[in-house]
């Protein structure tokens, strides 16, 4: 096949995946707003004023997290974390859609503050021990466990906004 009808009979096809590629991104990097309570969207109003300067505002057992605050912006990125020390909640970016919130607490010793993320675990760097966010064999903190599950946290997104229950 020459050159010519080469790009006339492949070209257009190209051009069709690539264009039908571009919208299905721009629809995925949509804020997820789907299937939240009425309620919950009033709540999120109600709090508006009352973030502090870490992008979060607790409330009992209710944080909500504002995260157009730049003190979060680790959490644009995949696989991005923040550690909301004093609400004892750990923030985990999975993919473009979905945000995970697990407790803070290390179940070996109940360290909160020194945790990194490596090779799909979050670190304790306190003793080195790390703990699976996928939910399998869940410990709770300070059980003098070595190895295990964190315990995630209900998290509800609307818009930037979201609200953790740790229940």
């Amino acid at each position: 096949m020459k050159r010519r009808d080469f790009v006339h009979h492949v070209c257009p096809s190209i051009v069709l995946v690539h264009l039908a590629t571009a919208v299905n991104s721009c629809k995925d990097s949509a804020e997820p707003v789907e299937n939240v309570p009425e309620a919950v969207i009033k709540e999120f109003a109600s709090v508006s004023t009352r973030y502090n300067d870490e992008g979060y505002y607790m409330q009992g057992n209710l944080v909500y997290v504002n995260l157009s605050n730049p003190n979060l912006s680790k959490l644009g990125n995949n696989l991005g974390y923040a550690n909301l020390l004093d609400a004892g909640v750990l923030l985990l970016r999975t993919d473009v859609n979905t945000l995970k919130a697990f407790s803070n607490c290390c179940p070996h010793q109940g360290n909160r503050a020194a945790w990194v993320f490596e090779k799909g675990r979050f670190k304790c760097e306190n003793h080195g021990n790390s703990y699976n966010v996928n939910e399998i064999n869940t410990v709770s903190c300070a059980s003098n466990s070595i190895s295990g599950g964190l315990i995630r946290f209900e998290l509800i997104q609307y818009k930037n906004y979201i609200r953790v229950s740790k229940l």
